[in-house]
């Protein structure tokens, strides 16, 4: 029966991370110690069957408690230094419009609250150039060999491509679409049909925005002298959409973008999606992320919704823990439920993340977090009385109550919990 559960734990739990709080200085073990005898001393005598599915409940119990214990201990850590809810992140009062990033040196370093304001009048846009629908599957240039160039800003690149008898102008317009794709020069084509069964080459440039001398962003030029060139059939010079820079406001103050990613103050990226409406202004500034309180919330809801169902599970369980449990939750409802935690009927706790999200919004995530502190502090005393005797949530028989004038000490009883508070040494 020993080597069998020692295996269960090996097996489960032995290679598990460990964290500082499982290390203890000489007056903590020896709290633990008097601590157990005062259990033992009061405790009546019990009589249970240990089989190995107790034993390995007992472990589980001790195990999940440990764990959910440094948890909160983390927490409780962080949130009395103020490294949990120092954590800053950058705002927009309309991600629809304008998106933010932090892009400085320490978001905590930033002051709360607006740093400007951001109006956008234009957004930047590339070229785009439409070509000529032209009958799919009829072909209209002549044959044999073909060359042309392309014009990006000071750059120009010449391409050469083959027409054969068996070509139609929608396989040349695929030839041309895969040649200037894999040429990575800067332009984007893709071959779009209407429903006559036509076809036509669309061009895109990656890049937006445009200066005093740059005007277009690109153009084709065909080599050949003839009037029914590739470029004129085709119709590769008729744009479509002309550039434009981002025009905007920042405080007021007006701007102007070749592209629609800019950086404010050195500190935020922002990503320009529309227009704004007129007077209207977004809002970009810092305000505490709830990102690092969430996770804390989310670890605290596994940890407990795990104890919680060791609570019930197997035949060998009794039903106080379960009840202590659902006890420390009940009496901490109204504190969780303003602080994003809620309470299932099955009992589990859930954690309401746009809740959470929206007290980061408003300022009020400090105090909220402060609620919890009571909360957290039962869910401790509870987990270290698991600590002591797990054996105590088992179903077992009394025997008898100690003698109340008699009632003195047995060394020897810690031995029953003595490889459960020692089983990392294993």
């Amino acid at each position: 029966m020993v080597n069998s559960v020692y295996q269960y734990y090996l097996t489960n739990y032995a290679y598990k991370e460990t964290s500082h709080y499982d290390t203890h200085k000489k007056s903590e073990l020896r709290e633990i110690y008097k601590n157990i005898i005062k259990q033992n001393k009061k405790s009546p005598l019990y009589r249970f069957n240990f089989t190995d599915e107790v034993q390995r409940f007992a472990i589980d119990l001790k195990e999940n408690a440990r764990s959910f214990r440094n948890v909160i201990l983390d927490a409780t850590t962080e949130a009395e230094s103020g490294t949990l809810l120092a954590q800053k992140a950058a705002f927009s009062s309309d991600e629809d419009t304008i998106a933010v990033t932090y892009v400085g040196n320490n978001p905590t370093l930033e002051e709360e609250g607006v740093a400007c304001e951001i109006e956008v009048n234009q957004l930047a846009q590339s070229q785009m150039n439409m070509g000529d629908f032209l009958p799919s599957e009829r072909l209209d240039f002549q044959t044999g060999s073909h060359s042309f160039d392309l014009s990006i800003g000071s750059s120009t690149y010449e391409f050469q491509f083959k027409i054969s008898d068996s070509s139609t102008n929608l396989k040349v317009q695929e030839k041309l679409a895969r040649l200037v794709n894999r040429s990575n020069v800067g332009l984007r084509a893709e071959v779009l049909k209407d429903q006559n069964g036509s076809s036509a080459l669309q061009l895109t440039s990656t890049q937006s925005g445009i200066s005093d001398s740059r005007n277009p962003l690109f153009r084709f030029t065909d080599l050949s002298e003839d009037d029914d060139s590739c470029i004129a059939l085709l119709g590769l010079n008729h744009v479509v959409r002309q550039p434009t820079n981002a025009s905007f406001t920042v405080n007021g103050e007006e701007r102007t973008a070749f592209s629609n990613t800019v950086t404010v103050n050195h500190a935020y990226q922002l990503e320009l999606k529309d227009i704004t409406e007129d007077g209207e202004k977004v809002q970009i500034g810092m305000h505490q992320s709830a990102e690092a309180l969430l996770q804390h919330m989310n670890q605290l809801v596994n940890g407990f919704n795990s104890l919680y169902d060791i609570s019930k599970e197997g035949d060998c369980t009794s039903d106080r823990l379960h009840r202590d449990l659902n006890y420390i939750t009940k009496r901490f409802r109204s504190t969780l439920d303003s602080t994003g935690l809620t309470v299932q009927k099955d009992g589990h706790l859930k954690a309401d993340e746009a809740l959470i999200i929206q007290s980061a919004n408003d300022g009020t995530l400090s105090a909220e977090f402060e609620h919890l502190s009571n909360f957290r502090k039962a869910l401790i005393r509870q987990i270290n009385q698991i600590s002591i005797d797990p054996l105590e949530y088992i179903k077992r028989t009394m025997v008898s109550y100690p003698n109340p004038k008699n009632n003195y000490t047995n060394a020897y009883h810690v031995s029953v919990y003595s490889g459960m508070m020692f089983n990392g040494y294993i």
